[in-house]
């Protein structure tokens, strides 16, 4: 009877002998795994440990301490900020029921110390309830007014004789004389009137209205060609025809413009004289686009020019020009002002002020807000120390003063001055806040 041969330890049962080192190798697999095993529980139980030792959010409402440097941690103890080692600080009680609908991102809560706040120049204000989108100020300029200028010229052609009013700026009167006139044309028309005159003079009384007719109709003809009335007194008294006529104003005010020189020939288109009556005026101001449904026909107004210190011209809104300027995207307004001792010159400039009825609001000083684009701001003062980012929704402005419609309540106190300095602390506090909170990973991923 055969017998198998035992085989050898180390072979398996198929009969192959296993390779050298195969039992170490099993071991090492297995301390290996072990240590896998082990750090996959430390790494559990450390989580765990630290959501244990950090609020959670159902239990946010109890934290009571953050870390000034990094405020998004909080915590229901004292102690230490786990990312940088600083003691944690009290919340402030104002701070502990405030909502997180008006927080500002890329900004951070800051603390700064009344000491440190005075050094920097931190000027704060409350918001108060004020009636605001009343006023609006403009650069103006006067100007003649239209209705009151007077454009002076002949219905005749000659030669001027003689100026008596040459210089731009000289004031006439009403019937004062302007330049006497040498006119070929006026001397025929004038011998036609003394010709009809001595006809009927020497008529007989069949042919009077006849003869009346006719020297109405001549008559007629020299009022036409802007002959005076004393001018047709003398020429139906001395019955002698001239070729010279005095021109007189027919209004009182300013010469703006004169257009004629002695000697010069004249006929009905040329322009002698522009003659304003400064008395009362225009002022007429550049109002902008945007500002046009600010601004209403009737609106009271007044007017300051520095020629003038201590002088206020009241008047109202007159008219609103309907057309917008292709250069400079504006309209005009126009106010209309007495001036009876002539001391607003035309051309002068000054500043506008357009008042109305306004709505009350809750406002702040205009300088308190930080206009960051896509978002508008402004640092809320809370417990004295602490400064906090709040979003806001402005309104309309009115003068240093603009409106807040969402963001803040009466009686808040924001920071009116050095707010770019907070600013920036505030950027770099939420920076490091952000590079704290981010998780270590893989650098080379």
């Amino acid at each position: 009877m055969n017998h198998e041969p035992t085989p050898p330890p180390g072979a398996n049962p198929g009969g192959l002998r296993q390779p050298p080192g195969t039992r170490t190798m099993n071991l090492v697999r297995g301390v290996l795994l072990g240590v896998l095993v082990l750090l996959a529980g430390l790494s559990v139980g450390s989580y765990l440990w630290n959501q244990r030792a950090r609020p959670s959010t159902e239990a946010g409402a109890r934290a009571a301490y953050y870390c000034p440097m990094h405020p998004s941690y909080t915590s229901d103890r004292p102690g230490e900020c786990p990312i940088c080692g600083m003691d944690l600080e009290p919340i402030p009680k104002s701070a502990l029921t405030s909502d997180h609908a008006g927080e500002v991102r890329g900004l951070a809560p800051v603390r700064i110390p009344p000491e440190r706040a005075r050094l920097i120049g931190v000027r704060t204000a409350r918001a108060e309830r004020r009636t605001l989108g009343g006023g609006i100020d403009l650069v103006g300029f006067v100007a003649p007014d239209e209705a009151w200028l007077t454009q002076i010229q002949l219905r005749v052609a000659g030669w001027v004789e003689f100026l008596h009013v040459n210089r731009t700026g000289d004031r006439v009167e009403e019937g004062e004389p302007l330049l006497s006139l040498y006119s070929p044309e006026l001397y025929q028309s004038e011998q036609e009137f003394l010709i009809e005159l001595r006809g009927l003079r020497d008529i007989g009384t069949p042919q009077m209205s006849h003869g009346a007719g006719r020297l109405d109709a001549a008559r007629e003809r020299l009022l036409l060609l802007g002959v005076p009335h004393d001018e047709l007194v003398r020429l139906e008294r001395d019955s002698v025809a001239s070729a010279r006529v005095v021109i007189r104003s027919p209004v009182r005010g300013t010469v703006l413009e004169r257009g004629v020189t002695q000697g010069q020939y004249v006929g009905a288109d040329t322009r002698l004289f522009t003659v304003a009556d400064l008395s009362r005026v225009w002022v007429l101001a550049d109002l902008y686009e945007m500002d046009v449904a600010r601004v209403r026909q009737g609106d009271v107004a007044r007017f300051t020019s520095e020629a003038m210190p201590g002088r206020v011209f009241e008047s109202r809104v007159d008219f609103i020009y309907p057309t917008v300027s292709s250069e400079t995207r504006t309209l005009k307004l126009r106010l209309s002002l007495a001036n009876p001792d002539r001391a607003l010159k035309p051309g002068m400039f000054g500043k506008v002020r357009v008042t109305r009825a306004g709505a009350q609001g809750l406002a702040v000083p205009s300088e308190a807000v930080v206009h960051a684009g896509d978002q508008d701001y402004v640092f809320r003062v809370r417990a004295g120390d602490h400064y906090e980012p709040r979003l806001v929704q402005v309104g309309a402005q009115d003068g240093e003063w603009v409106q807040i419609v969402r963001g803040l309540a009466a009686g808040d106190t924001v920071v009116a001055s050095a707010s770019f300095l907070i600013d920036s602390e505030s950027r770099l506090k939420a920076a490091i806040a952000g590079m704290g909170s981010q998780p270590h990973g893989d650098p080379g991923k």
